[in-house]
């Protein structure tokens, strides 16, 4: 019953600073975010989406609301996919040429834009391979305003084959990318069965495999937790157990799927609130 209050109070006292935000980036496309200012002393949440979502989102949109409801500060951005004014998810059968290193840069862009507007503590939160983007972020960047990484649902954007395939297909797009060629590839790749994408956006997307994924978890810098659904059925198997074996914190929510829904949804702010209150 507290719950069901929390959530109708959370719904009827929506913060009345919540702010649409626009930004030129460098390459001059315009990216979209919604940002909650935080309260005096609390941190503030940089919220990033999956794989080719946007920042309203479902789970996203629940996060932004539960935490900026708590006090914290929320930026929700959405990566333009070389979009400019993205709003709406990207198909996947849509042409990519966006590389997981523009991805990088905008995030970056966006960690100045929260400094320049005086924000002294970040936490970088991602859903499903939002989680992977922060990553890849963070792989590259290391501003001391960033303190904390949080994966919710973290799964690495497999191609369901073994690993052994897996690994043929990423010497066969290097060697199309060093010589040179943009043809379109098609590849399954997440939940796409159809992700066409460039030589170059298809390898900056493949290599994150699992490994990767492991080693990069395992040296970042920051503290890291990763909170995952025990019934969450986009996982590769032993997925869990993988993050497990890192220097990050593993905090499992029994019967959560991967999109944290229905009663989750609770027990996923939660289980973020402590992990915010231990900055």
């Amino acid at each position: 019953m507290l719950r069901w209050i929390f959530l109708l109070i959370t719904i009827f006292s929506l913060p009345v600073w919540a702010e649409p935000i626009e930004l030129v980036l460098p390459n001059k496309l315009t990216a979209k975010a919604e940002y909650r200012k935080a309260e005096a002393g609390k941190p503030t949440v940089l919220l990033m989406h999956g794989f080719l979502q946007t920042h309203e989102f479902p789970t996203i949109h629940r996060l932004t609301e539960g935490l900026s409801s708590a006090g914290y500060g929320v930026l929700a951005p959405t990566l333009t996919l070389g979009v400019t004014h993205r709003k709406q998810s990207k198909a996947c059968e849509a042409i990519h040429t966006y590389t997981m290193d523009e991805g990088s840069k905008e995030l970056a862009t966006w960690v100045n834009w929260l400094k320049a507007n005086k924000t002294r503590t970040i936490v970088l939160m991602g859903h499903s391979f939002g989680s992977v983007e922060l990553l890849a972020y963070l792989s590259t960047n290391h501003d001391p305003v960033v303190r904390k990484m949080i994966g919710v649902s973290a799964a690495e954007g497999r191609i369901k084959v073994d690993d052994k395939s897996r690994d043929k297909v990423i010497r066969q797009t290097r060697a199309l990318v060093k010589a040179g060629s943009k043809n379109l590839l098609t590849q399954p790749f997440s939940f796409c069965q159809k992700f066409r994408a460039t030589p170059k956006a298809m390898l900056s997307y493949l290599e994150w495999t699992p490994d990767h994924i492991i080693l990069q978890a395992g040296n970042l810098p920051i503290s890291t937790t990763f909170i995952m659904g025990s019934r969450d059925d986009r996982l590769g198997p032993g997925w869990i157990e993988q993050l497990g074996k890192t220097k990050a914190k593993v905090s499992v929510i029994e019967g959560a799927n991967h999109f944290m829904d229905g009663d989750f949804e609770f027990d996923l702010l939660d289980t973020v609130l402590l992990e915010l209150k231990s900055l």
